[in-house]
């Protein structure tokens, strides 16, 4: 992975053992990635959920894509194409606000 301006790489994954795992945590120390603690299963500080929705909403929009795997298969990887860093943009320039808005709800839910 590339340094993007002398931004700091962090990670944020869920509590799956492949997460936690030993090799994990030496792959990530090795490229000098730091892992970002937060509280599990909180999507509303997780930007890849409004991410997976996005993306879901547009495959099943797609006419045809239920029909079989592989009209599924071929209508996602068309939808995950025509993402724009715009699109993820959207989602991941909302993280401070969505930590304001945690912290504000002291951890209860937010409009996120």
């Amino acid at each position: 992975m590339e340094k993007e301006k002398g931004r700091e790489m962090l990670v944020v994954e869920d509590g799956a053992p492949p997460h936690r795992g030993k090799a994990a945590k030496l792959v990530r120390q090795k490229l000098g990635i730091n892992q970002l603690s937060h509280p599990p299963n909180s999507p509303d500080l997780n930007p890849i959920e409004p991410i997976w929705r996005h993306l879901r909403n547009k495959v099943y929009s797609t006419p045809g894509a239920r029909k079989s795997l592989g009209h599924l298969w071929a209508a996602t990887q068309t939808a995950w194409d025509s993402m724009t860093v715009e699109d993820i943009n959207k989602h991941t320039g909302k993280m401070n606000a969505r930590v304001a808005a945690v912290t504000k709800a002291k951890g209860l839910q937010t409009p996120f």
